[in-house]
């Protein structure tokens, strides 16, 4: 396994712990400057419109791997596009390694040829849950949603966390986020494959859930293998692709739950399935099977090639009837989404699978056509609407729909990504020593009060 870049390096070779440990002292630097000094300086005039609006666009939770912007979020200060082009690639693939994507998160440094590949090996060894889990996991009903076997299968993976035990041990504090980390790592490996036999015990009789892993592949690979992929080339590509995108996106609703409840030290898979359970709703990753249901209603009411004037008038039925256009629009973002750009080359880049329907075909099409028409429609009918650029759900559910993944099991392909991401969010705030969360909560009869 090795990435594109064959430069040579005489830096040394730092594991993942060395790699934190070297960032460590600057960061804790960094906050004790801000807690000491600044505590009491203003950082934002809070509205009543925030405090109505869910606090939408209030800076108010610390976060470590990423800030959020109208544009787009920025990673360690670092756009999407600027990560695309100097995170490395496994050779024979063309999208960033999702083992690369979590490194820079953990360090905000480009890792090695070196590094990565230690990196990559470590995951692969840890690629195997506990027996206890995967037991009941192949015990669960296959007729219960895959989201839920997954919260299920997190909250019986709890009983094996090493933070957990760390705290009854009595660890210092200040060590804390190394039994954090030894979690974390073995969620990122494991988290896949669990999700993947999952899959294998409701979709394929449980076929391949225990085929041998390739101890030289990367995370995106053995989740394949164990899906009943391996050997898919564009597959394994989608994958690598979706985790990298979707690993974390600032404090959206899935990363800010895990904030919520791990603050509270909450071990790192409950912490895990707290996201996954938020991820549900339709306002949130939910809302990818939404766009996807929507779409393929569109898809057959319309036929392969509909006129824009067609479109125009579903949309205007869809806004009649007071509902949403799914997949266009952002809580935050203002522009397109940044993340839409490699995954329209992605679809762009290589045929419709041949094992994809012509329904399939024909969805990714009009979806592809839908994101300049849909947004100008909708600026003249929803005029109050602060963005109609499309947006990641747009094309993410119908994209692995035309790949074979069945709709039920979409959320976790999304939740396997972001519980990577959020997961060197976690480590991070036992570093930093961050405290529990805990807002004040108001009355709109004490706002008024205050009026």
């Amino acid at each position: 396994m090795a990435t594109t870049s064959e430069h040579i390096t005489s830096q040394p070779v730092r594991t993942i712990f060395e790699a934190i440990e070297a960032r460590l002292p600057s960061r804790l630097e960094l906050f004790s400057k801000l807690a000491k000094q600044y505590s009491d300086v203003t950082l934002h005039n809070m509205t009543v419109g925030q405090v109505l609006g869910g606090m939408r666009g209030l800076p108010c939770v610390l976060w470590e791997v990423s800030g959020t912007e109208k544009a787009g979020i920025r990673y360690h200060g670092k756009s999407l596009k600027e990560l695309l082009e100097i995170l490395p690639r496994w050779r024979g693939s063309e999208q960033i390694s999702p083992e690369a994507m979590i490194w820079y998160l953990y360090t905000g440094t480009v890792p090695t040829r070196t590094e990565l590949e230690v990196f990559a090996a470590d995951l692969a060894r840890r690629a195997e849950p506990p027996v206890e889990v995967e037991e009941f996991c192949d015990s669960l009903l296959p007729d219960i949603a895959s989201a839920t076997q997954l919260m299920m299968c997190l909250s019986v993976w709890g009983n094996h966390s090493k933070f957990s035990a760390a705290l009854v041990q009595g660890a210092p504090r200040a060590e804390l986020w190394r039994h954090a980390l030894e979690d974390a790592l073995d969620s990122h490996s494991c988290t896949s494959i669990i999700s993947a036999r999952i899959y294998a015990n409701k979709y394929r009789d449980g076929r391949d859930r225990t085929t041998p892993l390739n101890p030289q592949g990367d995370i995106a690979e053995n989740f394949a293998i164990r899906m009943g992929r391996a050997g898919d080339h564009d597959f394994t590509e989608l994958i690598r692709m979706y985790w990298s995108l979707h690993m974390d996106h600032g404090a959206n609703v899935s990363a800010h739950t895990m904030r919520l409840s791990s603050s509270a030290w909450t071990d790192p898979y409950l912490t895990l399935a707290s996201g996954l359970i938020s991820g549900t709703g339709i306002l949130h990753a939910g809302a990818i099977s939404q766009a996807l249901r929507y779409n393929q209603a569109m898809a057959a009411a319309l036929g392969p090639e509909p006129s824009a004037q067609a479109v125009e008038a579903y949309i205007c039925r869809t806004l009649e009837k007071g509902l949403v256009v799914p997949g266009y629009g952002h809580a935050l973002l203002r522009d397109v989404d940044p993340r839409l750009e490699p995954i329209t080359r992605f679809i762009n880049s290589r045929p419709v699978p041949a094992s994809a329907s012509g329904e399939q075909g024909h969805m990714l099409r009009l979806i592809g056509r839908n994101s300049t028409i849909v947004p100008e429609i909708l600026r003249r009918r929803v005029p109050r609407m602060k963005s109609t650029a499309p947006n990641v759900d747009s094309l993410s559910g119908c994209l692995m729909y035309a790949h074979g993944l069945e709709i039920d099991f979409i959320l976790l392909v999304m939740g396997c990504s972001r519980g990577m991401g959020f997961m060197t969010q976690y480590v991070w705030d036992r570093a930093l020593g961050l405290a529990i969360e805990r807002p004040l909560s108001i009355t709109m009869d004490q706002i008024m009060a205050k009026m």
